[in-house]
């Protein structure tokens, strides 16, 4: 199928079953924007191509999704996400505030340099923290982790929230915690006490497919399902499992573009603020006999401070069922 595409933005296109075994075109139109030192965007030079794959921090399945697939089902609200790390506004500092706000969407954390648990007379505390110079804001340096530390097997748990973090420990550990680290980043209106808290994990990234709370959207995937309707999605599959974006950073439904986003702590400077592009990207699909639009939604925000640049992804969702051999083509542009 062609695809004529009148934007200065990368696409792609791919054709899923619904619940009902029904055939949908899904297309995505992803827009990359450079981040200017005077804090307003330009379009990138190059526009990076939608990801086919999650990309990771470290080991695929034993560290965090830096980068989410973007070829994939539309979401059902706007995800924003951001990739970056604190970075010290001075020599010396050893603890600081992050934030992010996009819009009506908003977040903020305490990161701490380098601190460890240490025993006492009352039981274990947390030493102050070192300085840094810039710590990276992967969930890997949030409260979670797993715990396997007892020679009985049924006691290992883990954070289901965030199993690749560092500071969890199950109730029944033989985990001796003197001198191990503790989370870097934190709720600065929750903060971790003692081994064990059970405070939320905190950070600004994607959350895996196998953690909660995503992972209670996923539905039920039991014997009855393996008879009845595998490789279908079950009945009980719910799109939020689309949404991988912290839950406090995903908005109640889509956003629209030109809203303000300001993040503090992510670059030298301190602080970047801009608008996000008001553009409207409209697609249609072309079949043998007609044309159907494609309603296209903001799926996805995502701020890369690294690398100073952030991205948009579009989605539209149609069912075609029965028709994909009638499908001729699809024209996208901006209205």
């Amino acid at each position: 199928m062609k695809v004529e595409n009148q934007t200065p933005f990368a696409d792609a296109w791919l054709v899923p079953l619904d619940k009902q075994a029904a055939e949908h075109l899904v297309f995505v139109l992803k827009a990359t924007y450079t981040i200017v030192e005077s804090g307003g965007l330009e379009i990138a030079k190059k526009q990076a191509p939608v990801r086919p794959v999650d990309e990771f921090c470290g080991e695929p399945g034993k560290s965090s999704i830096r980068y989410e697939a973007e070829l994939g089902p539309a979401k059902p609200a706007t995800d924003v996400v951001l990739v970056g790390n604190a970075i010290a506004p001075r020599p010396g500092t050893t603890e600081m505030d992050v934030s992010l706000r996009v819009g009506p969407v908003s977040k903020a954390v305490r990161v701490f340099g380098e601190r460890r648990w240490k025993g006492g007379l009352l039981g274990y505390s947390i030493s102050k923290p070192l300085p840094f110079d810039r710590i990276s804001l992967a969930y890997e340096n949030a409260y979670g982790g797993k715990d396997a530390s007892s020679k009985n097997q049924k006691n290992h748990d883990q954070e289901s929230r965030n199993p690749v973090g560092r500071g969890f420990r199950s109730k029944k550990s033989d985990l001796e915690f003197a001198d191990t680290l503790a989370p870097n980043i934190e709720d600065p209106s929750d903060f971790l006490k003692r081994p064990g808290d059970g405070v939320a994990p905190q950070g600004f990234g994607f959350i895996g497919r196998d953690w909660q709370p995503r992972l209670q959207y996923a539905g039920t995937y039991d014997e009855k399902w393996m008879q009845e309707r595998m490789p279908l999605l079950p009945m009980d599959f719910n799109e939020r499992f689309h949404n991988a974006a912290h839950p406090d950073l995903t908005a109640k439904g889509y956003l629209n573009g030109n809203e303000i986003v300001e993040v503090a702590g992510c670059t030298r400077p301190g602080r970047l603020s801009f608008s996000l592009p008001g553009i409207k990207p409209v697609a249609r699909a072309l079949l043998a006999r007609n044309s159907v639009a494609i309603p296209l939604n903001l799926n996805t925000i995502l701020l890369d401070t690294d690398a100073m640049t952030i991205s948009l992804l579009w989605k539209g969702d149609i069912n075609i069922h029965q028709k994909l051999m009638q499908m001729k083509q699809i024209d996208c542009r901006l209205a």
